[in-house]
């Protein structure tokens, strides 16, 4: 028995590659095509949402579709979909069998990178307090998918549960972004710039929102932990 046994004892070998493979590339192609993001953002939003399965970009896509008449929602979804939904399962994946790695920030520096600490801890404590329908609501906030796939993956969550809360999150997500967008194409043909910019600042605040929220939730689980553990020791929480 190796030493990283217990890190992988719930994923088979065969999985664990194939799971590693797509994280690698989910991580590698959004990061690739940044410097093509101002070329394809008017030429082809749908290549960029297929590189970067990004909220901003799924708005630029239903703007462009009310006010061009393409790419059109079906292109923008799947685009969508390979990065955006398919491989994020990957990283639960990863999360179940490296979590006493992950657990314990030992793990080596590629999934330190691809799963930062700080915002796998956060996702972790939101997803013990609120359950597996936290994935709907992620999906709606700025906190990476993957990071919550991840957190969920450590956890005894059921994998059928979770990615199937994840995947009504994501076309939930899809929908708010690209109907979003197809909104404000329409704000900008009757209102003019103006409308549009609004329309843009009340989309960011409501993700912003949801984010603060989510945030909130994990602090407040946080500090009941502290005081829980504070309380534990002699004499309370006197020092």
């Amino acid at each position: 028995m190796t030493q990283s046994a217990p890190h992988t004892a719930t994923v088979s070998r065969w999985w664990r590659r194939v799971a590693l493979s797509v994280v690698i590339l989910r991580f590698a192609i959004p990061l690739a095509a940044i410097p093509l993001i101002p070329f394809l953002i008017t030429r082809n939003v749908t290549l960029l949402v297929l590189l970067r399965p990004q909220k901003e970009f799924l708005l630029v896509g239903g703007g462009q579709t009310r006010y061009l008449g393409e790419p059109g929602l079906l292109p923008l979804f799947l685009a969508y979909l390979p990065l955006g939904i398919v491989a994020v399962s990957a990283f639960f994946v990863v999360g179940r069998a490296y979590r006493t790695a992950l657990a314990t920030d030992a793990g080596p520096a590629w999934l330190q990178r691809t799963i930062p600490p700080h915002q796998l801890r956060l996702a972790q404590r939101v997803l013990a307090k609120r359950g597996p329908l936290i994935a709907v609501v992620g999906r709606l906030a700025a906190l990476p998918p993957t990071v919550l796939a991840a957190a969920a993956g450590t956890s005894e969550v059921s994998p059928r549960r979770y990615l199937a809360a994840d995947l009504l999150g994501a076309i939930l997500g899809f929908g708010m972004a690209a109907g979003s967008g197809l909104a404000l194409g329409r704000a900008y043909e009757q209102g003019g710039v103006w409308l549009t910019v609004l329309g843009v600042a009340l989309f960011t605040a409501m993700i912003g929102l949801v984010t603060w929220w989510m945030r909130r939730e994990a602090a407040l689980d946080e500090g009941d932990e502290r005081e829980d553990a504070s309380e534990a020791l002699p004499g309370g929480a006197a020092t």
